[in-house]
């Protein structure tokens, strides 16, 4: 009597650089804040290209995929969770100093790893502080 109900997923359509340079010049200004060299945010941003990186910085925003767009999102929620952790040593050296909180690893241990859920781990051990 009912026929089966069958999900239909649109296809996933591409973010324009319009809707991603916040998101863009958000991780360029985070990498100046914490004195990342290049190679370090491109290992963080998922090993994208460090031509793409480069263009970003010099303010040429392109079309993003969606796990990039994540993980830059992931890294403006981790600074607003770790500000007020960070403020007393500042943030570039915060994120390089060795935390309890993280079993003695440093932010930028966890972040350099590549790994997406090292990002949202480290999201998630400092969200409670910044609420």
């Amino acid at each position: 009597m009912f026929a089966a109900v069958r999900s239909i997923e649109a296809p996933e359509r591409p973010v324009s650089p319009a809707e991603t340079g916040p998101l863009v010049r958000t991780a360029v200004l985070l990498a100046r804040v914490w004195e990342l060299r290049d190679a370090q945010m491109v290992a963080i941003l998922g090993g994208m290209q460090p031509e793409s990186w480069r263009r970003w910085c010099a303010g040429q925003v392109e079309i993003v995929d969606r796990e990039r767009l994540r993980r830059m999102a992931l890294l403006r929620d981790i600074h607003v969770a770790t500000r007020g952790a960070s403020a007393t040593l500042g943030a570039a050296d915060w994120i390089r100093a060795r935390q309890p909180a993280l079993g003695g690893r440093s932010p930028l241990q966890m972040m350099g790893s590549g790994r997406i859920e090292d990002l949202i781990r480290l999201r998630d051990a400092f969200a409670s502080i910044a609420a």
